[in-house]
């Protein structure tokens, strides 16, 4: 292979339309022309190319609607002709298909799950196994080969735009779905999709919440808090990361050997490619100043495929190349793994898909029914006074901007158009057969008031309101009412627009509310946990969530959704996470309001009312490779069906560095009959113990730790002790 046939093999650019800078080679000709070589980038003529990111993305995440949009059979079919292309080209290599599966993979039509902390909220890493299952499998029916924007981050910072797609805030949580969801989407790898973890080994928490500014991070914090979920995905056998953009302590990840070779190679095990899309940076932190000394930078790190047209992995390379500023060999590093994965995935025997089965595979019942149970599973009753729920009431008034909305609910990163109906909150009471009136009130954000006195009129003539509020992530990139996702960060966690004077106009006609929220990070709502007697957190609920939402509210279903991350009273406290350190976990209060969090981690009501007892250890003295379980028996004491989640903490009562004050370490989901009981056991490892010492090794130490078992980060009644020796 020449030189300019290597560097085409390390491309796969993103061509979606309309992406500022991607238009060159953003047409079906120029797609052609990189598929069977040919293809000219300023003065380097490219070999056959290595593939395409985001191909089937034409609406770029619903910023405009694409004239005829390929269905799953016609996505099948266009990859399957730039396939051919390469196939014929000298060295008869195979194209890589990548596209972002967030949740649920972005070609037109495809099934869309919640997304980030409503599937966190779920608590069960088995159905995030099937959710992404289920993902890899509609991906790869129609030519797609890897699922990226997978995330492993944490979500430490609700501020930053990115975090709408993490799971929770809590490493071991992180980890659980991470190693779940990793064999479920790749599968046999030649039936699914391969798993590109995002962004290693962290991009939040960055300073001010803002997208691109720096980690300010010691050594041990990132170990011990931020590499378990990557450790876990590299165990479960994750073949691709995508590298992080920012500076880690003045580090531009994009340029370090040490986390792109020495953590994750070396350390984690990681075996896979690593892909990367912000080279720029290094210029831009003046690490380096010309693309070749960024590309030669990046390459020797460990990145091996560039998305988008960069410089730096184009015409940088072949001058670095050409000064010896690299050897070739870290080229054909590269080149090898990216053929290796090819290999793995059986793209050299059986590059092609099914157009037939891509149709018949994509969004089939059976999909949906999963992707309703995760909506169902991840609703979050965060409050209910009086039993004000679930809804017995005949006249309903539903309000709000997101309550006849279905955009809204698919969240970002969500394949468009869908091809299939996606009702809204309101269809899916009215079809309660309820006496249902309805008023927008206002929007998700601007200033208009017109329509609350409409807003006001339905509730004074309900027996009951639902106020369902929140945050706006559909359009993509363009849309300028977008109040979540990449690229918008924000100041206030407080509802934007003028929804919370809504709400409070509601409230005020003394008709009984429930607030809905649709949102994809903690939202600061502190009034309504003063004022309103209901609150149900939605999440980004997918396309079977409006059902979701009404299953609840009706009482068909019981929320059984817990807080994957902690709500704050204030944007002014964070950052905020239950697993704090010393003094910030026993702090007293600020001047002006409680320290503590609105509502806590592993927080979530049920219609019903649960009994924990006889808590015990199968055994309280371990050795630092042992193990032992809890034990207890969990009763519905209450007069529905219901699910419990029992929750373990731990705490280090003497380590030889500061831990946090407590750990999540453990978890038990179960759903009951009424005056059913079951027992539950939650296993405890020597290894879960664990902490990142002075001299950065993981080590489990000697000593006593406590155990504490109970619903939520501040519930947790039982305590017991157990001993390493």
């Amino acid at each position: 292979m020449s030189l300019a046939d290597k560097i085409a093999q390390l491309n796969m650019p993103v061509v979606l339309p309309g992406e500022p800078g991607s238009s060159a080679g953003a047409t079906p000709a120029d797609q052609e022309r990189y598929a069977r070589g040919g293809f000219q980038h300023q003065n380097l003529v490219l070999g056959p190319g290595g593939g395409f990111f985001g191909l089937v993305n034409e609406s770029l995440f619903g910023s405009f609607d694409p004239e005829q949009p390929k269905t799953p059979k016609e996505q099948a079919e266009r990859h399957n002709a730039l396939q051919k292309l390469a196939l014929a080209s000298e060295h008869r290599i195979p194209l890589l298909q990548i596209s972002e599966g967030t949740h649920g993979s972005i070609g037109p039509g495809s099934t869309i799950f919640p997304e980030g902390l409503g599937l966190g909220a779920t608590w069960s890493p088995e159905l995030v196994g099937h959710v992404y299952g289920v993902v890899g499998a509609e991906a790869r029916a129609v030519g797609i080969h890897a699922i990226s924007t997978i995330t492993a981050e944490l979500n430490r910072d609700p501020r930053y735009g990115r975090a709408i797609w993490s799971f929770s805030e809590d490493p071991y949580l992180t980890s659980r779905y991470v190693e779940a969801l990793v064999p479920a989407a790749q599968a046999d790898l030649h039936t699914g999709a391969v798993v590109s973890l995002c962004t290693f080994p962290a991009e939040s928490p960055n300073v001010g919440g803002l997208e691109g500014s720096s980690i300010e991070l010691g050594e041990r914090e990132l170990r011990n808090v931020h590499l378990p979920p990557w450790r876990a995905g590299s165990a479960a056998g994750s073949l691709m990361t995508e590298a992080g953009e920012q500076t880690i302590d003045g580090i531009p990840v994009h340029g370090s050997p040490k986390y792109l070779t020495e953590v994750l190679r070396d350390e984690l095990g990681f075996r896979g490619v690593v892909i990367a899309n912000g080279f720029e940076t290094m210029i831009t932190d003046r690490v380096a100043t010309t693309p070749a000394q960024a590309g030669a930078l990046a390459l020797d790190a460990g990145i091996d495929i560039a998305l988008a047209w960069h410089a730096a992995f184009l015409t940088g390379l072949v001058e670095a190349v050409r000064t010896g500023a690299i050897d070739q060999t870290l080229i054909d590093r590269a080149v090898r793994r990216i053929l290796t994965l090819k290999e793995r995935l059986g793209l050299f025997e059986n590059p092609y898909a099914d157009p037939a089965r891509a149709q018949a595979v994509v969004n089939q019942p059976a999909h949906r029914r999963i992707a309703l149970q995760a909506a169902r599973e991840s609703m979050t009753l965060l409050r209910n006074e009086g039993g004000l729920l679930p809804l017995h009431h005949r006249r309903i008034a539903v309000i709000g901007p997101n309550a006849d909305d279905a955009r809204n609910l698919l969240g970002e990163y969500s394949a468009w158009p869908t091809f299939h109906a996606v009702p809204t909150i309101l269809d899916r009471l009215k079809a309660t057969g309820r006496q249902i009136t309805h008023a927008k009130g206002c929007a998700t954000t601007g200033t208009d008031r017109s329509g609350v006195a409409a807003a006001v009129k339905a509730a004074k003539n309900a027996d009951v309101a639902v106020v369902v509020l929140g945050e706006e992530v559909k359009g993509g990139y363009f849309n300028p009412g977008r109040t979540n996702g990449e690229l918008a960060d924000i100041a206030s966690l407080d509802l934007t627009g003028v929804q919370q004077e809504l709400l409070e106009a509601v409230h005020h006609t003394g008709t009984p509310v429930v607030l809905v929220l649709v949102n994809g990070r903690p939202l600061s709502v502190t009034w309504a946990a003063e004022h309103i007697p209901a609150i149900l957190e939605a999440w980004l609920p997918g396309e079977q969530g409006a059902q979701a939402v009404a299953d609840v509210l009706t009482g068909a279903v019981d929320p059984s959704g817990r807080l994957p991350i902690t709500v704050p009273r204030s944007v002014g406290q964070l950052p905020m996470y239950y697993n704090s350190k010393g003094a910030r976990a026993r702090a007293g209060t600020y001047v002006d309001i409680p320290s503590t969090p609105l509502y806590p981690f592993g927080h979530g009501l049920s219609y019903t009312s649960f009994a924990l007892s006889n808590v015990r250890l199968s055994a309280d003295r371990i050795t630092g490779t042992g193990r032992t379980e809890i034990r207890a028996e969990v009763r519905n004491t209450g007069q529905r069906t219901g699910t419990a989640v029992v929750q373990l903490y731990v705490t280090d009562d003497e380590s030889s560095v500061v831990v946090p004050e407590i750990q999540l370490r453990g978890f038990a989901k179960v759903s009951l009959a009424p005056g059913a009981h079951a027992s539950i056991k939650i296993p405890v490892r020597a290894d879960d113990l664990a902490l990142i010492d002075a001299g950065l090794d993981r080590v489990v130490e000697p000593g006593t730790f406590t155990l504490r078992v109970g619903t939520s980060a501040a519930a947790l009644p039982h305590t017991l002790q157990l001993t390493v020796i």
